[in-house]
């Protein structure tokens, strides 16, 4: 599973101590640097993947059944159920006090944890004319490759579709091919709804 975490952004939300904690600790190993404030990061083997889900699923209270049924509806397009158990998450999981996009984006970020092995999971990587906010790319490529916008504001409805419309403006699954999948999610608190488009490239 590949991270990239932008360490400027990190420092505003006074997080980097934390991710410089799991590197120095050896719970995430950097791997290059893709400019000055670009880190690509991996987690170093099964043993601390597992210690990685095992706390993912006890802080979030999630069972890991319900999150790779979530994963499953994601990566097979049913995207009503896939919208009503990431709904619960969102419902048991976020603080209304805490409404950022970062905190949403995070939370799934750690959720994809599961699917490692069969997906390149990055973060706010450049591609296209911008960077994604998660991009999981399929390693088969029988396997649709997904790219997720999160937004957060009190008109969902119309921040769902200007997520989805900036992944497709800006081209972000440039370089790939087959199937792509691109999610808007826009978040309002603890409500959420999506946007979402299917391409063959």
């Amino acid at each position: 599973m590949w991270i990239t975490l932008e360490t400027s952004y990190i420092e505003r939300d006074s997080n980097y101590s934390l991710w410089g904690l799991l590197v120095n600790s050896g719970y995430l190993t950097a791997i290059r640097r893709i400019d000055q404030n670009t880190v690509v990061v991996r987690i170093p083997n099964d043993e601390v993947m597992s210690e990685f889900q095992m706390l993912i699923a006890e802080l979030s209270g999630i069972d890991g059944l319900d999150l790779q049924q979530m994963m499953s509806c994601l990566l097979n397009k049913d995207m009503d159920l896939f919208l009503s158990l990431y709904h619960d998450i969102v419902l048991s999981c976020t603080s209304c006090m805490d409404a950022r996009e970062n905190a949403y984006h995070m939370l799934f970020l750690g959720m994809c944890i599961t699917l490692r092995g069969s997906y390149k999971v990055t973060s706010n990587l450049e591609a296209g004319y911008g960077r994604s906010d998660i991009t999981l790319q399929s390693v088969s490529p029988k396997n649709i490759n997904v790219f997720l916008e999160f937004k957060q504001g009190e008109n969902i409805d119309q921040l769902k579709e200007e997520a989805l419309k900036q992944i497709l403006d800006n081209q972000y699954y440039t370089g790939l091919t087959g199937e792509v999948l691109c999610v808007g999610i826009a978040h309002d608190k603890k409500r959420c709804d999506i946007a979402y488009k299917t391409i063959n490239i």
